[in-house]
């Protein structure tokens, strides 16, 4: 059996106490090896839309810890990857997230950003809807970094 790997990556900017999103941009790697930006509507693919539905969860779930623990996000970096069988049915998902902090925060507002509130983000991002609803039997790795 033949299985299928799709991936994304997602790059969002965040300003402000309510970490308004500035931009978020949103890229598939094609079958040729090209980042194709996505702009999801009612002509994508619909399994594209799941995976993409997955990422945006995911993302979603942890800027709105952030936001309420008050961390100075600045931008976040996501990949994701999903492996597929041939017919179709997930076999993992890895996603790893990469948080930049605003470097004018004062030193206590970077201190949230602690151990316990990554793994806080982390808690939330699995459990939120749409990678809580994936197969029990279906792997997902999760990770948050924060880069200096």
């Amino acid at each position: 059996m033949t299985s299928r790997t799709f991936q994304f990556r997602l790059r969002s900017s965040h300003a402000g106490p309510d970490l308004t999103s500035q931009s978020v941009e949103l890229e598939r790697l094609s079958e040729e090896g090209d980042w194709q930006p996505q702009n999801p509507s009612l002509n994508t693919p619909p399994f594209r839309l799941h995976l993409i539905a997955l990422l945006l969860c995911l993302h979603v779930h942890l800027v709105s810890e952030a936001r309420e623990r008050q961390i100075p996000l600045r931008q976040v970096v996501a990949d994701l990857s999903v492996t597929v069988s041939n017919s179709w049915d997930l076999e993992a998902v890895v996603a790893a997230f990469q948080l930049s902090l605003d470097p004018g925060a004062p030193p206590e507002a970077w201190a949230r950003a602690s151990e316990e509130a990554i793994n806080a983000m982390r808690e939330r991002m699995q459990n939120s809807p749409v990678p809580r609803n994936r197969p029990a039997a279906v792997p997902m790795t999760l990770n948050i970094a924060l880069q200096n």
